[in-house]
């Protein structure tokens, strides 16, 4: 049985698309290298593009980034586990997670493992229904996800929050 339509998928798969194309937009702008994961990559690893940039000391390094579009008005959805009942994106291999945010005129860029280790302080361990999600867990009827909602302004408290702004 399929809780999501067809009309909702395709929605989805386009409003995703938007944002990945916006994200490539505005990487290469700033002169970062993107390049698409491996279906793999994608999957298990929760890495949509791998970004080749220059850090501080004029090296060249490469990040796993997992790209996160559709996000509501000032605030994200975190998934400590996914649909399956699997470690969610939280706890997968990118190094960093770029939350589209048209409020922000871009994407608030997050390293993953930070935005893990704050909401696992934050939220409470507490299952709650979705309009009391902040910061208490969430989990959809049907689905085994542990899902829990944070604002914008708790992802300023990361000291690795940045602002990609559109191209």
């Amino acid at each position: 049985m399929s809780f999501v339509t067809k009309g909702r998928r395709e929605y989805s798969n386009r409003q995703g698309n938007e944002s990945v194309r916006r994200f490539i937009d505005a990487c290469r702008v700033i002169g970062y290298e993107t390049r698409k994961s491996s279906r793999e990559e994608d999957i298990f690893d929760h890495i949509d593009y791998w970004v080749k940039r220059r850090n501080y000391k004029n090296e060249q390094i490469e990040s796993g980034v997992d790209v996160k579009g559709g996000n509501s008005p000032e605030c994200v959805w975190i998934e400590f586990k996914n649909v399956n009942g699997d470690n969610g994106w939280m706890y997968g291999e990118a190094e960093f997670i770029a939350f589209e945010m048209p409020e922000e005129n871009g994407f608030v860029v997050v390293r993953r493992q930070e935005l893990a280790d704050y909401a696992e302080l934050v939220v409470e361990e507490t299952f709650v229904p979705k309009a009391e999600a902040y910061r208490k867990l969430y989990q959809r009827a049907g689905r085994q996800d542990v899902i829990s909602l944070l604002y914008l302004d708790d992802l300023k408290e990361l000291k690795s929050y940045k602002v990609l702004r559109y191209a």
